[in-house]
């Protein structure tokens, strides 16, 4: 049954992302946190209805920026907590930021604050909420920086790895390191030691705890965004704050981070390839999202165009299609990575 909370949480959803690897379906003025890429809700909608398993609607709050103001409110109309950037500035600002705001608002220092990701897609969802549950309370009663470390299926090198240390709590661990993205050798060698885990960028501790750490490892900029909290003041100064994710900016620095192992369907949905093996139910599979489109001696294809659009696949292997608004991808999946290349040559 998971561990009684004594307080929901305060969720945080981080929605600031650009979503570049979507190309040409995500774009500057409609970003991929409102694509509906698995199912019929948005990756935004679907983090919002994970999190109402969690904790209550007036305890959840979004980070996002002031250009996509209106798509937000249409989007989560039930929200009463809105944390408005001027502009992107990575996870450690947005962090800084959303923790300043909610203390400001009345949020107690103990508040626990539990971090997630506007776009990941979870298959699990009964799982996840024990786990999250666990790391809620552990959180609540250590002065910990907890993070959910994925536990891995293949050697990805698409995802940052946690190294665990000694286990502290049941099912908890503390951190040896965090890694950056490795190469397949290095993955490899990651999946067979049995130690490591993906890097979900799923955080949770008290906002007591987090303030701390800035103080600790970020003080100018926790000085930069405290005094512009209070004074009103945070579009005039957020361009100036370093722009750091919370990983190098916080949880490789500091001493009390500990890693939850979550052994959860999972995918951060961060490339079409990743889409497609959502979708996909065996591998090889020719996935005819939209469109009209005829597939011959061809597998492992993903075709996303327009309804009144007729496509024809012709002798091809692994290879994405989409079209949208006067914009066209045709790569291998393989190299979906480097779709961001096409966003920003063609929407800059």
């Amino acid at each position: 049954m998971g561990v009684p909370l004594v307080k929901s949480p305060v969720c945080l959803i981080m929605a600031g992302g650009s979503g570049t690897r979507f190309w040409p379906l995500s774009r500057k003025h409609y970003p991929k946190q409102f694509l509906k890429l698995v199912g019929n809700e948005s990756l935004l909608r679907a983090t919002y209805n994970r999190c109402l398993s969690l904790t209550t609607p007036e305890r959840i709050a979004v980070c996002g920026l002031q250009a996509h103001r209106t798509l937000l409110a249409e989007e989560l109309p039930e929200i009463n907590h809105w944390v408005l950037e001027p502009q992107g500035r990575n996870t450690a600002a947005c962090v800084l930021l959303s923790a300043l705001t909610l203390k400001a608002s009345g949020f107690a220092p103990e508040t626990v604050m539990a971090v997630f990701p506007a776009d990941h897609h979870v298959g699990t969802p009964d799982r996840w909420l024990e786990l999250l549950r666990n790391a809620v309370h552990f959180a609540s009663s250590e002065k910990a920086l907890v993070t959910l470390g994925i536990a891995p299926t293949e050697p990805h090198t698409g995802y940052g790895y946690i190294e665990k240390g000694g286990m502290s709590a049941e099912g908890i661990f503390s951190v040896s390191r965090f890694v950056e993205k490795p190469d397949e050798a290095r993955a490899k060698s990651f999946l067979a030691s049995g130690n490591f885990l993906w890097n979900s960028g799923i955080f949770v501790w008290s906002l007591r705890t987090i303030l701390s750490a800035f103080e600790n490892w970020q003080p100018e900029m926790l000085h930069q965004l405290a005094t512009a909290v209070a004074n009103g003041t945070v579009d005039e100064v957020y361009s100036n704050v370093a722009s750091l994710p919370i990983d190098k900016a916080i949880m490789e620095k500091a001493d009390n981070v500990y890693v939850l192992p979550a052994d959860i369907v999972w995918s951060d949905l961060g490339s079409w390839n990743a889409v497609y093996e959502q979708l996909a139910s065996t591998d090889g599979e020719n996935l005819n999202v939209s469109g009209e489109v005829l597939f011959r001696e061809s597998q492992g294809c993903l075709v996303q165009v327009p309804s009144a659009t007729k496509v024809a696949i012709i002798g091809m292997e692994n290879v994405v299609v989409v079209e949208h608004e006067g914009r066209l991808l045709i790569t291998r999946r393989d190299l979906d990575q480097r779709v961001k290349e096409a966003a920003e040559k063609f929407d800059t």
